[in-house]
């Protein structure tokens, strides 16, 4: 059971919201005051409308007007059960009474209707929210007509159908906590003061009837923490039935002295909070967890864990959470994400649609453009957008290494950190063109700018371009790479096809960083046996291009690519005998034709293979060693192998760049 909707009017910063959920994780993300956070306390405060209207009816309703419903049954409200005082609501943090309505207007009543769905049968719940003297009026929206039976239906764990825990973010906890009672523990939660009763939910975790549930709390905590390099354990040294003290202490490892759990850092203990909201809860209907910003006091890899935590648990929960940190964002499944807007009229909907379509289009891949924001950046940048502190990094930066997509900045960054021993401190800033064709589009537009803009130097004398060679035959790369360098700024491409199969280019070399990467993984493994392999499967990826030089479509596919650079160069290089592609369309044909069967008679594979075929090639040679390679996210792994003495000679230019 899920909420499918939630329409939200006159609540807060919403004057008329309507919001499209997924049935897992919904991860909301916008500038400040863009109404994260809003969405949660609207959560929040239609599940408490929903339990302080709830109650079993003491006599049965018939009549002609009113929807019937029999004595016993489980109803929202009635006429003496709506006058809720000020301090009373619990759900949402308001300093003055009119603090929850739109524009402090009162005299228009917050209405907030959700449609639950369980398999294929939906129910819609609304509740109306007015004011009266220092009293919320709280009524179920059509009550007098309301389908009570279809209501008692939809549910099977009444009285209580409905969990919700709210947290926020956890920088410390009180040092001393007494034990307290299970309604108390949620009401305080409830209150989003839930790390106040930290201590108490964890004593519950760890006494519950279900035996494997304190161990696999231990094992996620662990997980996100240590990624399983360290073991944090709890030491519980009080029982409820004989002390009025919650005393816990940790370790980490055996050699730790035992510490109160009130010293732990800030961004465990904001682990520990989470993972308390996922694993402490009953059996419901439907456990609706909000959690604003946890990845507040969180190490950008303790996120990445922590988001995988987060999704697993879904299964079993609806999960709501608010974040402007772009590292989660970049790791989060994009139809998980809402993007706010500070607008108090909107439709929601996660970025599943037109958003999704084009990535589709693009093979999946999440497309960036602008300052991509490396380990060494102290400043993350706002979502979306270039910041102009992003900016500033690139001023004070020592390189200005323009390139195609985000995945070479981090594997050209890697190499750059490897190049020289001890790692350079040159400062880089990598500025992501998105594509090959915008690099030819707007290298002009930037050198006018960076031009203009100097410290010391002008940006544009500190900025390098770095590109793959692709298609482009010996003839023509060389030719391009020297009339880039001559027009507007040093430029490099390696004469393997792309940057991942310079592994290409020195199988022996290859191997001994594949032999590393199964040493990480703790995979016992011989050079010489995969670099055998290896040798054997790169040749054998012959027959995969000789088919393609078969192919008529594939051959025409790429030349209509190579007619696509002559003709966006045109305007930089000038065309007829100043291009460095003279060829006509014909001629151009014939020209790649020769330049494949030259590669291939030469067995110079590395000049044709694209990183689909790298993968192909390593996956077969590791098929021994029982792993799968992903060339997406194992090549940067690999390439933290790299050292001056295990360095491809393709890669030489990188250390040109180092200061």
């Amino acid at each position: 059971m899920h909420i499918e909707s939630l329409h939200i009017q006159h609540f807060k910063s919403f004057q008329d919201v309507m919001i499209d959920f997924n049935a897992d994780v919904n991860i909301f993300t916008g500038k400040n005051n863009s109404g994260k956070t809003t969405v949660l306390e609207a959560i929040a405060l239609w599940q408490e409308c929903f339990a302080k209207l709830l109650n079993q009816a003491k006599v049965g309703r018939e009549g002609k007007k009113a929807t019937p419903y029999k004595k016993g049954d489980y109803i929202l409200g009635n006429t003496g059960n709506k006058y809720f005082p000020f301090d009373e609501i619990n759900s949402i943090r308001s300093p003055n009474f009119s603090d929850i309505f739109y524009q402090k207007e009162s005299n228009k009543p917050i209405q907030l209707s959700a449609v639950l769905v369980d398999d294929d049968t939906s129910l819609e719940i609304g509740f109306e929210i007015k004011s009266s003297g220092s009293n919320y009026v709280i009524t179920l929206i059509g009550y007098g007509r309301y389908d009570f039976e279809a209501f008692n239906n939809f549910f099977q764990n009444f009285p209580s159908p409905i969990g919700i825990i709210y947290t926020s973010p956890v920088s410390a906890i009180q040092q001393i906590e007494n034990f307290t009672t299970q309604p108390n523990i949620q009401e305080i939660t409830l209150k989003r003061e839930s790390a106040s009763v930290l201590r108490n939910r964890l004593y519950a975790v760890y006494r519950n009837s279900d035996a494997s549930l304190y161990p696999n709390f231990l094992s996620s905590l662990n997980y996100i923490l240590f990624d399983n390099q360290a073991k944090l354990d709890f030491l519980i040294d009080s029982d409820i039935q004989k002390d009025t003290r919650v005393l816990i202490n940790f370790q980490i490892g055996r050699n730790d002295t035992p510490k109160d759990i009130a010293l732990l850092g800030s961004g465990s203990l904001q682990v520990v909070e989470i993972l308390l909201s996922l694993y402490y809860r009953d059996n419901r209907d439907m456990n609706l967890l909000l959690l604003d910003e946890p990845d507040s006091h969180i190490h950008r890899d303790i996120q990445k864990r922590l988001l995988k935590v987060i999704t697993d648990f879904s299964r079993g929960n609806q999960i709501f959470l608010t974040t402007h940190n772009e590292a989660l964002i970049r790791e989060s499944v994009p139809r998980h994400l809402f993007h706010l807007e500070n607008k108090p009229t909107n439709h929601y909907k996660p970025l599943n649609s037109e958003a999704l379509v084009q990535l589709e289009k693009t093979g999946g891949k999440r497309s960036f453009k602008g300052i991509y924001p490396l380990q060494t950046n102290s400043i993350m940048r706002s979502i979306g957008n270039s910041t102009g502190l992003d900016f500033i990094n690139a001023i004070e930066a020592d390189r200005i290494i323009f390139v195609e997509g985000d995945d070479d900045a981090q594997a050209i960054y890697t190499l750059l950190q490897k190049a020289t021993i001890p790692p350079t401190r040159t400062k880089y800033v990598f500025w992501v063109l998105n594509g090959i064709s915008n690099v030819f589009k707007e290298i002009e537009m930037y050198k006018t700018l960076f031009s203009q803009i100097k410290n010391e130097r002008s940006l544009w004398e500190k900025s390098v371009l770095i590109m793959d060679r692709d298609f482009l035959s010996d003839e023509h790369y060389p030719l391009i790479r020297q009339k880039m360098t001559e027009k507007f700024l040093p430029t490099y491409i390696t004469s393997a096809y792309t940057l991942e199969s310079t592994l290409l280019t020195d199988l022996k070399l290859a191997a001994n960083l594949l032999q590393l990467w199964l040493k990480d993984k703790e995979i016992d493994s011989n050079t010489d046996d995969i670099e055998a392999r290896l040798t054997m499967e790169y040749y054998a990826c012959k027959g995969v291009i000789e088919s393609r030089l078969e192919n008529s479509l594939s051959i025409n596919e790429t030349v209509q690519r190579y007619r696509a650079v002559r003709e966006k160069t045109d305007a930089l290089f000038g065309s007829n005998n100043h291009h460095p592609i003279r060829h006509n369309d014909i001629a151009l044909t014939t020209h790649y034709q020769d330049h494949l069967k030259r590669c291939l008679q030469e067995e110079t594979l590395f000049k044709l293979t694209n990183k689909h075929d790298v993968e192909r090639v390593i996956n077969a040679t590791l098929v021994p060693s029982g792993i799968t390679f992903e060339i997406d996210k194992d090549f940067i792994d690999v390439l933290k192998n790299a050292a001056p003495g295990r360095w491809f000679s393709e890669w030489d230019f990188l250390k040109l760049l180092v200061k």
